[in-house]
């Protein structure tokens, strides 16, 4: 039949146009089809479709200007997806095209009910005038395990009680949430750092004002954010601060990911936060917010199954190699590795785990590149570069099209990296 024919024609125009000998007659077809009044259009569409290349054209400085004008206003996790891939950060915030809506419990949900209960609890505290360092396992539970009722009983958490499968979400919700309070509590009680602030905030009428920095040609970039917990330690030499990140999955800092432009969140924060409270970067940390399991023996003790949660909820990230900062982040800790933060002091004293500890002229480094790094993809976006380039990680072959909304869009060929 024609559309059989057709069908085959262009498989063989791909074979053709790969490099690939075909049989002479399909260029014979080829007129057939393309001289008919009826096939005529649609074989030159797909004709175009089979020499289509993927690649998104550079925008217009006219258009660049329409949709961000002279400031660019963004956010560091939106510099990020950019990082990972231009062409997704344009459709997302250049276009803005957004999925339906769609009646799912997100991660973004499960995300936002957690660390509003975390600032609750500590807002909670305030008000019954109970003291972290002080106050009970039982009361924590009973605080938290309140506080998530609230939340849920609130309309815009209706979708966690909506069906059997979300609301037995919602249960485990509260166990994590619990579990995980007592050991961020312990991270305090057990140290010499004080809570300076709860979710605070960069942009204009916030605690912070908004990260401003100026670019090529008069251009600005405006970038607004909120760090979940900032703390002070107050020393003899000046005071040192450190940034807390809550996230709902086990995440650490990569600086290959952080020169990559993938990772700048918490080290922008932290760079941000020292240069308006003038104090030192004593540490940039994730607290993971999980529910462990532990490959326990039936002869282990309460206390030793205890220090190997205690372990699992340790936080990750970088912080100060200063055995003095160290041990105020860990008062427990004299040497060896602390089940708190990511550090080890050796038997002479000194800091010796290099992985997750810099010096301070390596901070110093970091956050001057945090700068530099901002303002590059700043330059890229406003220069209207639209590249469909996602990342490709080799270590374990992730890329982010994996969870992409747009591939469809794209089509990027995932078997040409």
């Amino acid at each position: 039949t024609k559309e059989n024919t057709f069908k085959e024609l262009l498989i063989n125009l791909r074979e053709f146009r790969d490099g690939n000998e075909i049989d002479t007659k399909w260029f014979d077809v080829y007129n057939l089809y393309n001289q008919s009044e009826e096939w005529h259009e649609k074989l030159a569409y797909a004709v175009k479709a089979l020499n289509y290349t993927n690649t998104a054209e550079k925008i217009k400085k006219e258009n660049v200007e329409k949709m961000y004008g002279n400031t660019l206003k963004t956010s560091v996790s939106k510099l990020e997806q950019y990082s990972g891939c231009p062409f997704s950060y344009y459709l997302k915030y250049g276009l803005k095209l957004k999925e339906k809506d769609s009646f799912n419990v997100e991660a973004v949900d499960t995300g936002n009910l957690m660390h509003e209960v975390i600032d609750s609890f500590f807002e909670r505290l305030d008000e019954l005038n109970i003291s972290v360092k002080n106050i009970e396992e039982e009361q924590i539970k009973q605080i938290t395990e309140d506080i998530v009722e609230e939340k849920l009983a609130l309309k815009k958490y209706d979708i966690f009680n909506s069906i059997p499968k979300y609301r037995i979400l919602a249960q485990r919700l509260k166990k994590v949430i619990t579990k995980s309070m007592k050991y961020i509590v312990d991270s305090l009680k057990y140290s010499d750092f004080e809570v300076l602030g709860h979710e605070l905030e960069f942009k204009q009428s916030g605690q912070y004002e908004p990260i401003i920095y100026e670019l090529k040609d008069g251009k600005k970039v405006e970038i607004t954010g909120k760090i979940d917990r900032l703390d002070i330690a107050k020393t003899a030499d000046g005071n040192y601060i450190r940034i807390i990140d809550y996230k709902s999955s086990i995440k650490n800092i990569n600086l290959n990911e952080v020169y990559a432009g993938l990772q700048l969140q918490l080290l922008t924060y932290l760079d941000a936060a020292c240069e308006n409270e003038e104090v030192t970067p004593a540490g940039a940390l994730y607290f993971n917010l999980i529910d462990p399991v532990l490959n326990a023996n039936p002869n282990m003790t309460d206390e030793e199954i205890t220090e190997e949660l205690r372990k699992q909820f340790k936080m990750q990230g970088l912080i100060l190699a200063d055995s003095n900062i160290v041990r105020k982040m860990d008062t427990n800790l004299v040497s060896g590795s602390s089940n708190i933060v990511p550090a080890y002091i050796g038997k002479d004293g000194e800091v010796s785990d290099k992985q997750n500890t810099l010096n301070r002229k390596e901070f110093e480094n970091l956050q001057n590149y945090m700068e530099k790094i901002i303002k590059q993809i700043s330059e890229e976006i406003l220069n209207g570069n639209i590249g469909i380039e996602p990342y490709y990680r080799t270590r374990d072959k992730k890329t982010p099209c994996e969870y992409c909304s747009y591939k469809a869009i794209c089509q990027f060929n995932h078997t040409t990296k």
